[in-house]
């Protein structure tokens, strides 16, 4: 009798424990879908403390399983797109490059013989505030990419 009851006692907080699993995932999705920040709401900020630090750790994201919804692996992102007719590079000399965002198409001539000139325009890459991203694609097949 008490074998079953511990084995009972066990299988039960097991299953609570993946549903509470399952929930800190599904909130932490939705915490990192809010277009004021992950913490913009008070109880965003104790599932989405959680989460830096696991991921810190080496953890897995948490999944989602409500509506069907499946998530990616975290990815990485650092720059926001260039403007139309540029494109990303990395430009920079003796091992040490930069990401620059450089026109598509030259702007102006150059002679061979003036090596300072520059045929294409350059603009500094744009740091993005939110970096990494998951994609999360619904029971619909509509994937929505999450920033944070």
């Amino acid at each position: 009798m008490i074998k079953v009851t511990l084995l009972t006692a066990g299988i039960v907080g097991l299953s609570i424990g993946a549903a509470r699993a399952d929930d800190w995932g599904c909130t932490v999705l939705l915490c990192l879908a809010s277009p004021g920040g992950p913490t913009q709401y008070a109880a965003c900020v104790p599932p989405v403390t959680r989460l830096w630090s696991h991921m810190k750790r080496g953890g897995a994201f948490p999944t989602c399983s409500a509506a069907g919804q499946s998530t990616s692996p975290v990815g990485y992102d650092p720059y926001e797109p260039c403007q139309d007719g540029y494109v990303l590079r990395e430009l920079g000399r003796d091992g040490a490059s930069q990401p620059s965002c450089i026109s598509a198409k030259p702007v102006r001539d150059c002679d061979r013989a003036d090596e300072a000139c520059q045929p294409h325009d350059i603009q500094a890459a744009r740091h993005r505030a939110q970096p990494n991203f998951i994609d999360v694609t619904g029971s619909d097949g509509v994937s929505t990419r999450v920033r944070f």
